[in-house]
């Protein structure tokens, strides 16, 4: 059983056909606790979402790799603390 008092953040690398970059940003802004570091010209992305569960970053995660435009989406790091 989880804590609400949890924290979540993990980090992405996204591949993105490049003129689809400024939208896939929006929508990764767009979401709760979602910030887009990085950005090429290539269409490649660093970017972290934040959340109070596991459960929320794996929905999050579902519908990023839906978007039109995302080739490929890579988790790197993730990492809770508990309060």
């Amino acid at each position: 059983m989880q804590s609400v008092d949890e924290y979540h953040v993990a980090s992405f690398v996204a591949q993105v056909v490049p003129a689809a970059i400024d939208q896939v940003c929006e929508k990764i802004a767009a979401l709760p606790g979602g910030e887009v570091h990085i950005q090429s010209h290539q269409g490649k992305l660093v970017f972290t979402l934040e959340a109070s569960s596991d459960k929320q970053i794996a929905q999050q995660m579902d519908l990023l790799k839906d978007i039109a435009g995302v080739l490929s989406l890579a988790p790197v790091y993730h990492q809770y603390t508990s309060e």
